[in-house]
């Protein structure tokens, strides 16, 4: 499960992020994520516009879990990691917790 705590959307933001996409027309998308080490939840950490993008645009996403740079994982990437919202899973909108 893809969990993260942030649920704001700048639309600035997204429709840069879309019209990026639109004049490159990817066939695929990857964004990297963190694991957890917990129920094997991963972090995403970074990319959640673009991914807002690319769903608006059809776009299929994948996901990279790529290594946490303080090598933290658990309660402590948790807390480290949180932003505006409760933890949630990226592609339902259910809370993770």
């Amino acid at each position: 499960m893809i969990i993260s705590s942030q649920r704001h959307i700048d639309n600035a933001i997204l429709n840069q992020k879309i019209e990026t996409l639109e004049s490159k027309m990817p066939t695929e998308i990857t964004l990297n994520t963190w694991a957890v080490g917990i129920d094997g939840m991963e972090i995403l950490f970074d990319g959640h516009h673009t991914l807002e993008a690319a769903r608006q645009l059809e776009i299929p996403v994948k996901f990279e879990t790529v290594d946490q740079p303080e090598g933290l994982t658990g309660e402590d990437l948790l807390e480290q990691s949180w932003m505006d919202s409760d933890w949630y899973d990226v592609e339902t909108g259910k809370l993770a917790f």
